[in-house]
């Protein structure tokens, strides 16, 4: 098995997640691997070219690739591609570009995994779905979804038939986001029906809250907030439960570290001093990973240099409470360069729950 592709079922199931810990396992285990992400949506520029955001993320975290954009992520379409490819179709050249840095990558390394792109039909629209991309490799592939019984039967049920379809066998899966507690249960429901149509279970990673705890940078950007107090390096700093209204009380018997106080501006002060309260009466300090201010109003000097002796980041929105809360209900926080711990936890995750051995005797 000279490659690999993995998918997923949909985005955010862990794709990135598991090529990140597949990576690591195989160079811990003496194996030269390469890393490309064929087809790629989102990206960064970089010295002139668009490249995906993963590939950028794995080069910097791995620091066993220099990035080449014509190879580390050779295809991107992006806002208005799509429209501009229906009206002057270019799939063969396209399909160029893959096969060259899927070439480049084989002269230089024992292995090579692609990190495909959403859920397996993403890029049928200019005929390069995740199936028709791993056909071109001659790549076998492994698919993520999250583990469940009968919704993650039935989707990997769908997605198979598409990698049927197009002759590329589907050899392993990966069932991610497990409740600790329903991993056997999962399993052996789960498991007799991935073999019964040829495939192998090769793990099942469990629900990590860590994993999936926002920075205050994602805070920011997913309620189009401004930071008016903190210094930069608190912008990573990860939110573990976010509390609305201020004067309720955290979930759980002791307050938890890094607590995200989402409160109007006029109730800051009032919302501190119940925090406080609560946390002294657990025998703790409070300790806040930031503080959000919702609706327009203001924020009294006194409010505000509190925060700043304290070094607590101040995010403000013109959100209310209840919209911001909302809002970050729906935050997806990835794995990027700026959460170190995350990269970690991922990588000593899938050595401890991913059968390997059984993958490279696949």
């Amino acid at each position: 098995m000279k490659s690999l592709y993995i998918a997923a079922t949909s985005q955010h199931v862990g794709k990135t997640t598991n090529t990140l810990g597949m990576l690591a396992a195989l160079q811990k285990r003496g194996i030269k691997v390469g890393y490309s992400k064929p087809l790629g949506q989102q990206f960064h520029t970089v010295n002139g070219k668009r490249v995906d955001k993963d590939a950028v993320l794995f080069s910097e975290i791995l620091k066993t690739f220099e990035l080449i954009p014509d190879i580390h992520s050779p295809v991107i379409l992006g806002p208005g591609d799509t429209a501009e490819l229906l009206d002057d179709p270019k799939t063969d050249v396209l399909e160029k570009k893959i096969l060259h840095a899927a070439k480049t990558l084989n002269e230089e390394y024992e292995f090579t995994l692609y990190e495909g792109t959403g859920h397996p039909g993403v890029g049928s629209v200019v005929g390069l779905s995740n199936a028709r991309v791993a056909e071109l490799l001659d790549a076998k592939v492994v698919l993520v979804l999250e583990g469940g019984i009968g919704n993650t039967i039935d989707r990997l049920a769908l997605c198979k038939a598409l990698f049927d379809a197009h002759g590329v066998p589907l050899v392993g899966v990966i069932l991610n986001k497990v409740l600790p507690q329903k991993i056997d249960k999962v399993r052996q429901y789960v498991e007799p029906w991935i073999e019964a149509n040829g495939m192998q279970l090769l793990g099942l990673m469990p629900y990590d809250a860590q994993l999936v705890y926002p920075s205050i940078k994602h805070v920011v950007k997913v309620v189009k907030g401004e930071v008016i107090s903190g210094a930069k390096e608190t912008m990573n700093t990860l939110v573990h439960e976010a509390l609305a209204g201020g004067t309720s009380n955290p979930s759980g018997d002791h307050p938890p570290e890094n607590l995200l106080l989402v409160v109007s501006r006029g109730r800051f002060l009032e919302s501190l001093h119940h925090q406080q309260k609560v946390a002294s009466e657990h025998g703790r300090d409070l300790r806040l990973a930031g503080v959000l201010l919702t609706s327009k109003g203001h924020m009294s000097a006194k409010a505000l240099k509190i925060c700043e002796e304290v070094g607590i980041p101040v995010v403000t929105t013109e959100l209310d409470t209840y919209q911001a809360v909302v809002k970050m209900s729906h935050l997806v926080a990835k794995i990027d360069t700026k959460s170190p711990a995350k990269v970690l936890r991922a990588i000593e995750l899938f050595e401890e729950n991913i059968d390997m051995d059984k993958l490279l005797s696949l």
